[in-house]
């Protein structure tokens, strides 16, 4: 009896944990015309900084754009810079260090000063500039 337990609790956490994950993919790809793709550059190394930053995009788009997500309007995708062929891609951005990027056909935001300014201290100051962001794309 225990055994089955332990298993429908292991299914409902898998199953809980990988719906509420916006990360579409991390296949090296750019945004299809007109999707908005939030791409976060990172490394093996995390900080308390990277992972705020991680978390805060990811509740957001958990929350306030999960229908935007849903519809593929928007794309979420982490790449791990240690990864040649990453590290080759970022450049595309020039992006050379963890960094967050907001693509949408011919336009390239970078909001890496301000994500790791706030997230970690004061995510509320940078949540209308994360937000103002996608609202006007």
């Amino acid at each position: 009896m225990h055994k089955y337990i332990f298993l429908l609790s292991f299914l409902w956490i898998t199953v809980s944990c990988n719906t509420s994950n916006p990360v579409i993919s991390d296949e090296i790809m750019m945004p299809e015309t007109g999707q908005i793709g939030i791409y976060y550059f990172r490394t093996s190394l995390r900080c308390e900084s990277c992972d705020a930053v991680e978390q805060f995009v990811k509740n957001e788009l958990n929350d306030k754009y999960a229908e935007d997500v849903k519809s593929g309007k928007i794309v979420y995708r982490e790449y791990n810079l240690d990864e040649e062929e990453v590290a080759d891609f970022a450049l595309d951005f020039n992006v050379v260090f963890k960094s967050l990027i907001i693509l949408k056909d011919d336009q390239q935001i970078n909001l890496t000063n301000d994500a790791f300014l706030y997230t970690l201290s004061n995510p509320e100051k940078f949540k209308p500039i994360f937000e103002g962001t996608l609202d006007n794309l």
